[in-house]
């Protein structure tokens, strides 16, 4: 399977490397560690795959750019079958989601594990909090960044999940397969790396999201 490494991308923590296939089967699948290897371990891993079935084919270097970098596969036009992969993942991951949430007393919305590493960036500690981020980074950081509308935050989680939800498959459903912008301080962004970044991110995320609204149920107060 071909794989694509970006360096220093520190997403889930600061100078981590990222790895990603364009596989269709594993659409939004990326594997993170503090190496390259490391993360093409984790892809693999995640892929159900032996790390020897992985090719590296492009291998960009945020480390060196300091912004958000796109492979050249990304700069080609997205394919309606990279669009289709990207709403049923966006579908099953927000379900799965507003389940979690929706049956969340207040206790285990602010529940929050003092143990959690985050990145220095990062704000989203309780439950609640997180559920915030899944939304504000589809509907307010994604969807601008490849120059797309944004929309109002609601007050109520379970609210701003299902009309950011809702908001974001109707930008992916319009999506122009080749859309492409630069910003000064958040890099270049294009149609398949927004797919595959909204396809990644929530899935990720829901890991988390459930792990503490175990912890909270187990240890409550």
């Amino acid at each position: 399977m071909r794989a694509y490494v970006d360096a220093g991308a520190g997403m889930a923590e600061d100078g981590w490397s990222a790895a990603w296939t364009f596989d269709l089967e594993h659409w939004g699948v990326c594997g993170q560690g503090p190496d390259d290897d490391a993360a093409l371990t984790d892809l693999a891993e995640r892929c159900g795959l032996d790390g020897g079935a992985l090719d590296v084919v492009e291998r960009v270097d945020r480390a060196a750019s300091g912004d958000e970098t796109v492979f050249e596969r990304d700069t080609l036009p997205a394919s309606e079958a990279e669009r289709a992969a990207t709403l049923a993942v966006l579908g099953r991951a927000r379900s799965r989601t507003l389940a979690l949430v929706r049956s969340a007393p207040r206790s285990v919305l602010d529940h929050r594990d003092p143990g959690r590493r985050l990145p220095a960036y990062a704000s989203w500690h309780t439950v609640e909090q997180l559920a915030f981020h899944i939304a504000d980074t589809e509907s307010r950081y994604y969807l601008p960044l490849l120059g797309l509308s944004a929309r109002e935050r609601a007050d109520d989680v379970v609210t701003e999940l299902e009309e950011s939800g809702a908001h974001v498959r109707r930008a992916v459903e319009a999506l122009a397969p080749g859309l492409a912008t630069t910003w000064p301080e958040h890099g270049s962004w294009t149609s398949v790396k927004v797919l595959r970044r909204l396809a990644w991110h929530e899935r990720g995320e829901l890991d988390v999201l459930a792990r503490l609204v175990d912890q909270a149920v187990e240890n409550p107060g």
